[in-house]
């Protein structure tokens, strides 16, 4: 029998795996498809094309794992993406954000001196308050009863030194717009639409929806190489995150099994005791302990028949919805913005694209989703892997790999086999507005609507944070109130993936603070077990 059995490989279920085994623990991932790392991985559509297929940049993967976990002795190696953005505008202008101070306010003052004085005071805000937020990722949140006064205790004693404004601030960040949080702050419109693009990525709303300030927020929380608010490129692919990730497990003694899919979770007198797979093969294990979907996790792999009404209650009004779109791309040669006029590969290239004209453009692209309709005109971010790492494609050919909001889930007209097609050369067309000869360089093109990311990933209604990142769906709250601390109504059972606290992300930290909350049960079963065994004797 082994100590943990958990149902699927993705980044979050290897991070606690490798942590669990770490702790002496017998570990068991068992992943339903043929290679690790869930939406973190790295596969060939085409021949000789190596693609990160969902995800495909890091950040907010923290210091504390990679060090912990020892992922750069097991092959993990990122690049910083610089520059952070670069965002064209239709007259042929373009601003480029480095995440350099200095060189940031110089770029911004060509458009607005203002906003470039601001923006001084902008990054000292922002960076305070991520440091607030990074207060909270390691956190096992309480829930609301009062076994959990002394965790609650803990929290304020960890939070002591925030003070008044500084709750005010969080709690405006959860509630206001990323449209009226930057108002607030600048002037040009431009400026605006750059900065607002964080606000969007995996959301179902756009920047002027209450609430995207924190979406905002959450994606800028995180650092690479030390640089704070960084992207970077894992070398291989973000799969490249998960084999460092499976090494690691496999090295601290855990065994990963693909090709497994579990059919459901085994419960005995309201106690896990293993799972079942859809070959029929028992595994027996003392915990289990599920990557998959909070959705999934409770209604297909537990079943409503063992959950509290009032769980499947909260569990049925979880919501999933999303508008992402992963558009990846075979170019016979790299595409020159019209606003740049340097060598190629240059800045654009080695950095993010992103098409953000103004808040008004990208709100006009929600406009379109919420009734139904892929985007006119999306808010398209590409980045170039190829310029970073030739070897993922053969000859000199390149990589374009483009995330894209908007596309529903549900269409108001047809479903995505009827527009999949037409959706990708709209992208193309878009980003062909500001570069020209790139319709020209495009040999292959994949679509993954939501659809395609919930089929191939497990992703509910497409969404890449396993679930909406709004304040009710958040913390204590997250995913079903009462089961915030990566438990569930089932002793023995537990979720490790973003549907728990912090959230999305190629992060790691759910299956960090996941495997703490195993490994404290684990030893407190122990413990418990060798006082009977004491106490039999003793008799």
């Amino acid at each position: 029998m082994h100590d943990a059995v958990i149902v699927g490989g993705g980044h979050n279920g290897l991070v606690c795996a490798a942590y669990l085994a770490r702790a002496g623990l017998d570990v068991l991932v068992l992943e339903r498809r043929g290679l690790v790392g869930g939406a973190a991985v790295t596969e060939e559509p085409w021949p000789g094309h190596r693609v990160s297929s969902a995800s495909y940049v890091v950040s907010l993967l923290p210091p504390q794992i990679e060090r912990e976990l020892e992922l750069a002795r097991h092959g993990y190696r990122v690049s910083i993406i610089s520059p952070d953005y670069y965002v064209p505008f239709p007259d042929d202008s373009a601003l480029t954000l480095w995440g350099d101070l200095e060189r940031d306010i110089e770029q911004i003052a060509r458009f607005s001196t203002a906003d470039a004085e601001a923006y001084a005071e902008f990054d000292v805000y922002f960076e305070q308050i991520a440091g607030l937020l990074r207060d909270l990722l390691f956190v096992i949140p309480p829930n609301l009863a009062l076994a959990d006064l002394p965790r609650w205790l803990a929290l304020g004693a960890r939070m002591r030194h925030w003070s008044a404004r500084d709750i005010a601030e969080i709690t405006r960040l959860f509630t206001l717009s990323a449209a009226d949080f930057l108002d607030e702050w600048f002037v040009d419109e431009r400026i605006k639409g750059a900065l607002a693009t964080q606000a969007m990525v995996g959301a179902w709303g756009g920047p002027m929806s209450p609430g995207s300030a924190y979406v905002l927020m959450h994606h800028w929380i995180g650092e690479v190489n030390g640089h704070p608010g960084a992207w970077g490129w894992v070398h291989g692919g973000t799969g490249g995150v998960s084999e460092a990730l499976a090494s690691s497990a496999r090295a601290a003694g855990a065994e990963i099994r693909v090709d497994s899919p579990v059919d459901h979770v085994v419960v005995k007198g309201g106690r896990a005791v293993g799972v079942e797979l859809d070959s029929g093969e028992l595994v027996e294990a003392r915990r289990v302990i599920s990557n998959a979907h909070p959705i999934t996790t409770y209604r297909d792999l537990i079943g409503e028949q063992h959950l509290p009404d009032e769980v499947v209650r909260d569990i049925n009004r979880f919501r999933t919805r999303s508008g992402s779109v992963k558009v990846n791309a075979a170019l016979s040669r790299l595409p020159t913005p019209s606003a740049w006029k340097g060598e190629v590969p240059g800045d654009p290239h080695r950095g993010l694209v992103a098409i953000a004209p103004s808040i008004e453009y990208l709100e006009r692209a929600w406009d379109d989703a919420k009734y139904g309709r892929p985007s006119r005109e999306p808010y398209v971010e590409a980045i170039f892997p190829t310029v970073h790492e030739p070897e993922l494609t053969p000859d000199d050919s390149h990589l374009m790999l483009a995330f894209v909001q908007y596309g529903p889930y549900e269409l108001a007209e047809g479903d995505w086999d009827d527009h999949r097609d037409a959706f990708g050369a709209r992208v193309i067309e878009t980003l062909a507005g500001y570069m020209p000869d790139l319709d020209g360089a495009v040999e292959q093109i994949e679509v993954l609507a939501p659809p395609d990311l919930e089929r191939r990933f497990g992703l509910l209604g497409g969404n890449i944070m396993q679930g909406e990142m709004t304040p009710d769906q958040s913390f204590f709250m997250r995913p079903v109130l009462g089961y915030a601390d990566y438990t569930t109504p089932i002793e023995g059972l537990y979720i490790c993936g973003a549907g728990a606290h912090p959230g999305g992300g190629v992060m790691g930290v759910p299956g960090h603070n996941c495997a703490r909350v195993v490994g404290r049960d684990a030893r407190r079963s122990r413990r418990s077990a060798a006082i009977g065994r004491l106490r039999g004797r003793l008799k």
